[in-house]
């Protein structure tokens, strides 16, 4: 399928038609005071690892590799514009908590450098393993929160980030069409994966505490939602739709 120039097509349309959404206000929830510190410098964190991007798109663009085209590169663009819009809105909800951005953090180098070092495949690896973490952390901070439009905005985060982990899962099937280099994958997700979810645990363990959020729930369904997403690449026959 993915020989034929309307799959990628589709991802790319897809995009597009989520591209004009406008950024969300900024309210005015009075039960924002009575949400710990930690959250708005963890927030800050993934506001930083949203940011950027520009290589993986060039990438896209020049790599060469089997089974994609001109629509990928084009769906890639405007999945980093998605990514950076996620930026912005986590910018607003760190500003609405008092809090203030950051210009560097250990855990986003860590991310940014294993990107830029390598190439488009190992690249998707490593957004894979980012969307994995974001998805299910969006969800358990948003479950703790007022209602408010911030518990609005981070639940609009996680479904955009189940696409954006279908997409990645695309693409890694497409290019995993041989048993060895489905073994290959598997070793290098399980890897990418596990050292994801340690590093996320260690520096966003404050805010999790003190939302009462359990490091071993999590780590569970981090390693659930790995598992699917494995799945979804390497099992011949399964198709991939959005998990739920």
């Amino acid at each position: 399928m993915y020989k034929d120039s309307s799959y990628w097509r589709q991802w790319q349309e897809l995009f597009e038609g989520r591209s004009e959404r406008p950024l969300p206000t900024p309210d005015h929830c009075s039960g924002y005071a009575n949400l710990p510190r930690s959250l708005a410098r963890s927030l800050a964190i993934f506001q930083l690892g949203e940011s950027g991007g520009g290589t993986i798109i060039e990438q896209a663009r020049t790599s060469g590799l089997p089974q994609i085209d001109e629509h990928y590169a084009r769906a890639m663009a405007l999945f980093v514009r998605e990514e950076n819009r996620h930026a912005d809105i986590l910018a607003i909800s760190v500003r609405q908590l008092g809090g203030e951005l950051i210009r560097e953090n250990w855990t986003a180098r860590l991310f940014v450098s294993a990107r830029r070092l390598i190439g488009l495949r190992l690249k998707v690896v490593v957004l894979l393993a980012a969307e994995v973490v974001g998805i299910c952390y969006y969800h358990l901070i948003a479950s703790r929160l007022p209602r408010s439009a911030m518990k609005t905005w981070l639940t609009e985060l996680v479904a955009d980030e189940q696409s954006h982990l279908d997409f990645h899962c695309c693409f890694l099937r497409s290019q995993t069409d041989r048993r060895w280099k489905r073994w290959i994958f598997v070793m290098v997700w399980r890897s990418t994966m596990l050292l994801a979810a340690v590093a996320v645990l260690i520096d966003h363990s404050a805010a999790m505490r003190d939302l009462g959020i359990n490091k071993k729930a999590i780590w569970d369904r981090w390693m659930t939602y790995s598992q699917l997403a494995e799945r979804l690449i390497v099992r011949t026959g399964t198709n991939v739709v959005c998990i739920p």
